[in-house]
């Protein structure tokens, strides 16, 4: 059986009209096009839904019980339509984000205030996780989509990366230390010193130790912690330097540590949105999206 949205239409305005002219008038239809909608309704139903006469047209048993149950499910199909037409246009629904802590701390909370004040009715759930549990958590649906930074072969096939920003790693350490007067840091210059990193599972620590290794830095002791709170903390009880990118960075104002930028070689990191390639964006993940790449590119211009 085959049929037409435009065809069962036509018919039910027949059936209210009681006129193929006005039901035609009524639809936008030439009355000869909705005359033949009508005809191929009934030949793919197999009934007849009327009987004409040279004066009137009424409706059959069989079309009387059809049209009643017609107009209800027709009037329940607008309704479904204008729905989700309401969500795409005011971006309704529940959005879930995985990201790393550095993005999380410093980037999401002017997000989170754009997206109130645009977008009122999305709401917003921010979990804040290391790389590596960033990835899986997307890879395995319980996000919409993810923050991390590039690392070359480390993503599985199914997700895809759609690059975000750049930023470059700074050196930090307390508001004393023989570097922190400098206006640049050149890598040569951290042999000996302690140093403060992010656990293996942070992506930073990949893009930290590559250079490392590249430049044959040897540092003295190393300490290692998975938050960047934690990181903060052991940098302010100087027990040796720290390599973070700018958004992992301490506020301006800090009381205890201060940053200088690296130099010969400049490191840079590539932050980005990872999701999987089989989903696309619901109207209010891609909304939230679009907030983050702007509020991206001003924080890391200042």
């Amino acid at each position: 059986m085959h049929y037409t949205l435009r065809q069962l239409r036509a018919a039910l305005a027949v059936a209210h009209h009681g006129s193929f002219r006005r039901a035609a008038d009524a639809v936008s239809m030439s009355q000869p096009a909705l005359s033949l909608a009508v005809i191929e309704l009934e030949a793919a139903l197999g009934v007849s839904l009327f009987d004409r006469t040279s004066r009137m047209v009424r409706t059959t048993v069989v079309g009387e019980a059809f049209f009643s149950s017609l107009g209800r499910s027709l009037n329940d199909l607008d309704a479904l339509v204008n729905e989700v037409g309401m969500i795409a246009q005011s971006r309704r629904g529940h959005v879930v984000i995985s990201s790393i802590a550095s993005v999380a701390g410093r980037l999401m909370p002017a997000v989170l205030i754009e997206c109130a004040k645009q977008f009122p009715e999305v709401k917003l759930t921010l979990r804040d996780e290391v790389a590596a549990r960033v990835i899986d958590v997307v890879r395995y649906g319980e996000a919409d989509f993810g923050i991390v930074a590039k690392v070359e072969g480390a993503l599985p096939e199914e997700l895809v990366f759609e690059k975000l920003v750049e930023e470059a790693f700074y050196l930090v350490c307390v508001k004393n230390h023989r570097l922190a007067r400098k206006r640049s840091v050149m890598w040569s210059e951290l042999d000996n010193e302690g140093y403060v990193s992010f656990s293996t599972a942070s992506g930073a620590n990949a893009v930290v130790a590559e250079q490392v290794l590249l430049s044959g830095v040897k540092f003295g002791r190393v300490f290692d912690a998975s938050q960047l709170s934690t990181v903060h903390a052991m940098l302010e009880a100087a027990l040796g330097v720290g390599i973070l990118p700018r958004m992992a960075l301490p506020t301006e104002h800090h009381p205890a540590l201060t940053y200088v930028p690296l130099v010969r070689p400049v490191l840079n990191r590539t932050l980005g949105v990872v999701r999987r390639k089989d989903r696309s964006f619901s109207p209010a993940a891609a909304a939230v999206k679009d907030i983050l790449i702007a509020v991206a590119g001003v924080k890391t211009s200042k």
